[in-house]
């Protein structure tokens, strides 16, 4: 089919028609998708040939073998990956990529491609994970299929983000939010478009925009099956909501997101989203549930260990002593604050370096706290948190943090 179409010039819009979707079109030409008998039909005279003609179609014994061959080899990278074996799948998509040069591996290439980015990530390999994002996303295949250019816009989105780069983040967000407009209602890539429009959105200062945002996002998460994405959505949209104004409402979406993650696989989701509603909770919520959410977090830290998780309890450690107006209690916690812990986003060093400026005014270390609340401020402006960064400067200058309006550092987005 994909051969017949692109011997007549024919792109996949062109072959969609009326009655199918150009998405739907790429998923029948990789194999994702069996057209019904009259679809097929369908296809065929608009091809100008027949469902017999197309289905006869075999390819010869030496492509054909050398595509079970990658495709064998595609299968065995992903064996390494559910291993944990990182390095070994990298090796073997590199090879796959490598190999896949001809018009009817397109698919198995892209595969390859895409999964290699998601190994480099795996890796901590931001330059080439990026770097591999970028060629996926001038493929031709992923420019003919919205589906595909959603999934690779979405993907480059979180990772400039976290690398710090929000501006960019935001651009490639909305060119997926863009993209996925032409999407059926329902599909989960308009959901995931627009979760990461609304966390770069509120991370970057366009708070205003966030709650339109939010109010989209809840109508995409609503038909969504129970699971990570829409505990994202959910969580993502809490976030949209505590800054206009409604934290008892953020509070309540988080712990409904709490609950549609606690039976999924995804740990390190289920560890920052605990982070976010717990200081979201010692910010806002009742002194009860921040108290129990805080011994929770202790648990957790205990079970995990690592240097960023013990720098996360040292935060949320601070604020609950900064909630208590207890100073050294305050300046004890802070001092397990540690910025060099290696999965740190720059964003959130910034934000830890808020609240060790927090902690050294109330200890009553002034010198120590404008140094922070500088370096703070000058970490979000590097980042594009621009909002952020102008609220540090604000809380430096006026001596204290102002109570009204909530605290906008207290939202960690996923």
């Amino acid at each position: 089919m994909r051969e017949v179409r692109r011997a007549q010039g024919l792109s996949q819009g062109d072959l969609a028609g009326g009655d199918l979707s150009p998405s739907y079109v790429s998923l029948v030409e990789n194999g994702r998708r069996i057209p019904s008998a009259k679809i097929a039909r369908s296809i065929a005279e608009r091809l100008g040939t027949t469902v017999e003609a197309l289905s006869a179609t075999e390819e010869p014994g030496a492509r054909l073998t050398q595509r079970l061959g990658l495709v064998g080899q595609l299968v065995a990278a992903r064996a390494s990956q559910l291993a944990g074996d990182w390095a070994a799948a990298r090796r073997q998509l590199e090879a796959v990529v490598e190999q896949a040069g001809g018009a009817d591996q397109d698919e198995v290439r892209w595969e390859a491609h895409w999964e290699l980015a998601t190994v480099l990530g795996r890796l901590d390999d931001p330059a080439r994970h990026e770097a591999a994002l970028r060629r996926l996303l001038d493929d031709p295949l992923t420019r003919t299929a919205p589906v595909l250019h959603a999934r690779v816009a979405i993907e480059l989105a979180q990772l400039l983000r976290t690398e710090g780069r929000l501006p960019e983040g935001v651009r490639f967000a909305e060119e997926a939010v863009r993209v996925t407009a032409e999407l059926e209602p329902g599909r989960p890539e308009r959901a995931q478009a627009r979760m990461a429009l609304l966390s770069a959105s509120v991370d970057s200062g366009e708070w205003s925009r966030a709650q339109q945002l939010g109010t989209e996002l809840r109508a995409e998460a609503a038909p969504l099956p129970a699971g990570e994405l829409r505990a994202g959505a959910l969580w993502a949209v809490a976030g949209a909501q505590y800054l206009a104004g409604h934290p008892d409402e953020a509070l309540e979406l988080l712990a409904e997101a709490e609950d549609l993650l606690a039976t999924t696989d995804g740990v390190r989701l289920r560890l920052r989203l605990a982070r976010a509603r717990t200081l979201l909770a010692l910010a806002a919520g009742p002194a009860d549930e921040a108290d129990a959410l805080l011994t929770r977090a202790r648990q957790a830290t205990a079970l995990v260990g690592t240097p960023s998780a013990r720098t996360w309890l040292a935060v949320l450690e601070t604020a609950a002593a900064l909630r208590r107006d207890d100073g050294p209690a305050a300046a004890d916690h802070a001092a397990g604050i540690d910025l060099t812990a290696g999965d740190l986003s720059p964003l959130d060093r910034a934000r830890c370096l808020l609240h060790l400026a927090r902690a050294h005014r109330a200890g009553g270390h002034e010198d120590a706290a404008e140094a922070d609340f500088k370096l703070a401020a000058e970490g979000y402006e590097q980042a594009g948190a621009f909002r952020l960064a102008l609220e540090t400067w604000r809380e430096l200058t006026a001596g204290a943090r102002r109570t009204e309006g909530g605290d906008p550092h207290a939202v960690l987005m996923p």
